[in-house]
């Protein structure tokens, strides 16, 4: 497939966004003894000010959001945003971080297959058969010989809910960029996912007992700084903008470097080093993401796209 200069830099912006994801999974091993939705909180606070500030920088207007718009900013902050940064620290905590690498590398057949689904349009056999081998890699992958951890129902639960918070930030967040703009959306979803679990940790933390934050250690600390600066505000603008260029379909693609990414971080950091099962799996979910969209030839909208429109009324912001 031929790119022009555009497509060419969504092509960059995605696979840069994917690296930082694969980073994530190797700092949120750094927040297992930390408060866990305390500091999520946190990093979302942080990116707001990040955002902001960086805003403040571009001189960027924010647009004030109709019902409609704000609706798709909210399921975006719940999802993709709240829901997938607690999932990922405890689904870490839970089974090896390659495993949980390997299981987003599954976003893009999750993606069309959602798609397929609400078009009400029958999935393709590739397709099918490319899931299939998706679902094996990630189940291969759980069946780590490193002694420590086995075979997790638990894990390998927890790591597909990680796999949806990162379909959600496609699938959701497409509608709220294209009514707000990518900055605008993003700013107000990070708010909006501080203050969802700010709330949450301080109810919790009311009833069980447990501190909602405390002083972070200097690798907590920093682990926090990297997901708030480099793996939200910078993942969201690069990923975003990647959407704007080559679309929800082929930007989508690119989780299904993930895998590699992941467990390329885990052995840089030390956090881990890859089993011979998690490069197996890995493979394998490669292979099934290659051969289950081999017969994708063009990038269609999602067929809530044209709804997500027609309900905001928006239209594209830089």
């Amino acid at each position: 497939m031929m790119f022009d200069a555009r497509e060419r830099s969504g092509a960059a912006l995605a696979l840069g966004a994917v690296c930082l994801i694969g980073g994530s999974v190797a700092a949120a091993t750094h927040l297992h003894g930390y408060p866990l939705i305390g500091g999520q909180a946190v990093r979302y606070g942080l990116a707001t000010v990040f955002l902001l500030i960086w805003a403040r920088i571009r001189r960027h207007t924010f647009i004030r959001p109709s019902p409609a718009q704000m609706a798709w900013v909210f399921l975006l902050a719940a999802t993709g945003m709240a829901g997938y940064g607690v999932v990922l620290v405890y689904a870490t905590s839970m089974t090896s971080p390659g495993n949980v690498g390997v299981a987003l590398g599954a976003a893009p057949l999750i993606i069309v297959l959602v798609q397929s689904l609400l078009a009400q349009v029958r999935p393709s056999r590739s397709l099918m058969a490319g899931a299939l081998c998706v679902a094996c890699g990630s189940a291969v992958a759980q069946l780590s010989t490193g002694g420590t951890v086995q075979w997790s129902a638990q894990g390998f639960a927890w790591s597909c809910l990680a796999l949806t918070g990162v379909c959600a930030v496609t699938l959701l967040g497409a509608p709220a960029t294209k009514a707000l703009g990518s900055l605008t959306a993003i700013t107000y979803a990070c708010a909006l996912a501080s203050g969802m679990l700010l709330l949450t940790a301080v109810i919790t933390g009311s009833v069980t007992g447990t501190p909602v934050l405390r002083r972070p250690s200097g690798a907590e600390l920093s682990a926090l700084a990297f997901l708030a600066l480099g793996v939200t505000m910078v993942v969201f603008l690069m990923w975003y903008g990647a959407v704007e260029r080559l679309g929800t379909g082929r930007t989508g693609l690119f989780n299904g470097l993930i895998p590699l990414a992941s467990l390329l971080a885990l052995s840089v950091t030390g956090t881990a080093t890859a089993s011979l099962n998690q490069i197996a799996g890995a493979a394998l979910v490669l292979i099934g993401v290659a051969f289950g969209l081999r017969v994708r030839k063009r990038d269609t909208p999602p067929p809530w796209a044209a709804a997500a429109e027609h309900v905001t009324g928006a239209r594209p912001h830089s």
